[in-house]
């Protein structure tokens, strides 16, 4: 791994076969592989994969902390498996890094499943804008237009 990193992962399946992987992406940060339950659910259909983030379970982080490194990470674990695609299934801090590694490598993207996330960019005001919009006007608070 980049910068020397040692990151633990986890399989479950038959790793050999040809569908896109599911790779688990947990939350926290600092609650490492508590993903571990519903992997069998899929794994009987294809190869799925977790893993402890830098700085969380048994992957430690050294240098500086940034979401950059962890969307460089997963694109080196989808290599070091040999899937130039993936299903990622991000909970809760884990969205983050799915969401961006969505941005940055689209075609390496089968499906994306964002839980609970915390999401990228200023959401909040198109969220908010939008909310305010479908309100009847009585509904409306009293400084929206």
């Amino acid at each position: 791994m980049t910068g020397g990193a040692h990151l633990h992962w986890r399989s479950l399946g038959d790793t050999g076969h040809h569908r896109p992987p599911v790779v688990l992406l947990h939350g926290g940060p600092g609650l490492p592989d508590y993903l571990a339950e519903p992997a069998p659910m899929v794994a009987d259909l294809t190869p799925a994969y977790r893993y402890d983030q830098r700085g969380t379970g048994r992957s430690p982080w050294t240098g500086r902390h940034t979401l950059a490194c962890h969307v460089d990470d997963l694109a080196e674990l989808l290599d070091a498996w040999n899937a130039p695609t993936a299903v990622l299934v991000g909970h809760s801090y884990g969205a983050d890094p799915a969401a961006r590694f969505c941005l940055r490598h689209p075609h390496r993207v089968a499906a994306a499943l964002l839980l609970c996330g915390p999401f990228t960019g200023d959401w909040r005001t198109r969220y908010r804008d939008e909310r305010i919009r479908r309100m009847s006007r009585g509904s409306r608070p009293a400084c929206a237009p």
